[in-house]
């Protein structure tokens, strides 16, 4: 298991803060690691974007408007409240029984246009990087 940077740690936190419980923390940074490639894409760093969301045309967003394509916001845990926007505005699960299921939804809900099967193993690489003992 690899010890999550101190920094990064106060992103599962936020998420914790947010009221996701501990296991759907644990799923959604993995997959925001995976997302930003470890916490170091273009996207992440100039948007302050965890998750390559778009700024949404009709729900309810913490987004400051459209840059490059996707949402920025002013911080990074205005892009986690957001992501708790969509995801209850989704109606996702408050459990799920693996990573897989968990991507099962987002695919099912068009969250990500990318081979499920490659985008979970992103989601579970990071997951087993993290949080595997």
């Amino acid at each position: 298991m690899t010890t999550i940077n101190k920094t990064y740690k106060t992103f599962y936190f936020d998420l914790l803060e947010q009221g996701f419980n501990y296991m759907q923390a644990r799923y959604i940074f993995s997959q925001a690691a995976f997302e930003t490639a470890n916490f170091t894409s273009n996207l992440f760093q100039k948007n302050n974007n965890l998750f390559g969301m778009k700024h949404p045309a009709i729900r309810s967003t913490t987004s400051l408007g459209e840059k490059n394509g996707f949402a920025y916001y002013n911080s990074v845990i205005d892009s986690i409240k957001d992501f708790q926007l969509y995801y209850h505005a989704g109606k996702y699960l408050t459990s799920y029984s693996s990573i897989d299921k968990y991507i099962e939804a987002l695919k099912k809900r068009s969250y990500f246009e990318a081979n499920p099967e490659k985008y979970s193993a992103g989601v579970q690489y990071y997951y087993d990087l993290y949080f595997s003992t």
